[in-house]
């Protein structure tokens, strides 16, 4: 392998852990929004002195923030169970002891019948995040235990 070669993959494996490759990063904020380009539209419209073609964008503009406003920004059902799953999660384990996810479906009784740990995953990962569990892996295998 030659060190062009060696360096490219040091370069990919540092970019993974690049906040931008990250799961939740929020990649709207240098992007420009439909509204947005609807706005320097319309003013672009104001100053060319073309008032039918402002009343036009103007109907868009406001089409567009009614779709905006009906869209429904309450939790799924699904999304509900599993933050109740998430409330019990912390009870059932012990402090000090580390647990497969496996293990912990096995622990929740909503759970124990689901085929496959990928649920179970998920919701582990946002207790991660708001820092109720502790991620360890070892040797490729991946363990949550109770946050001191």
């Amino acid at each position: 392998m030659t060190n062009a070669r060696k360096c490219a993959i040091i370069k990919s494996q540092k970019d993974k852990d690049s906040p931008k490759n990250q799961k939740g990063y929020d990649t709207m904020a240098n992007k420009t929004t439909k509204m947005d380009n609807f706005t320097a539209i319309v003013a672009v419209l104001k100053d060319a002195d073309r008032p039918d073609l402002v009343a036009v964008m103007e109907h868009e503009m406001e089409l567009l923030a009614k779709k905006n406003a009906n869209k429904s920004n309450t939790p799924t059902a699904n999304q509900k169970e599993n933050a109740e799953i998430a409330e019990k999660i912390p009870s059932l384990l012990k402090s000090g002891q580390m647990y497969r996810l496996s293990e912990i479906k096995a622990l929740v009784p909503e759970l124990a019948s689901a085929s496959g740990t990928q649920r179970i995953a998920v919701i582990c990962r946002r207790l991660e995040a708001e820092g109720a569990l502790v991620k360890t892996v070892d040797k490729r295998v991946v363990y949550y235990s109770l946050a001191e």
